[in-house]
């Protein structure tokens, strides 16, 4: 992830993290959970961040939220994307 738009580290932050996110499924959707209340508290800069299957979704999601609006984007994106998610499964051909 690179950080734009002058989306910089600021002075509030006091802990920089790498992180790896895990894939499979729900675990996404609990991982956005947990992402979210990450950039809510702001004290923590993300350097860099990966991930796999559901966990490389929230990557992207994140990165591109956190370049358009730095922490509060990324919460934003991540919001709609699981939502839109949860919308698409449950009209599913497969759910019926």
């Amino acid at each position: 992830m690179t950080v734009g738009k002058n989306q910089g580290r600021s002075a509030k932050h006091t802990k920089s993290v790498n992180l790896a996110l895990q894939g499979g499924g729900s675990h996404g959707a609990f991982t956005w959970g947990v992402l979210d209340r990450m950039f809510e508290d702001g004290r923590i800069w993300i350097e860099a961040i990966s991930g796999t299957s559901a966990g490389a979704m929230n990557a992207v999601v994140a990165s591109q939220g956190m370049y358009d609006n730095g922490g509060d984007g990324a919460r934003a994106e991540l919001e709609r994307f699981w939502r839109e998610i949860s919308v698409a499964g449950q009209s599913s051909l497969i759910q019926r």
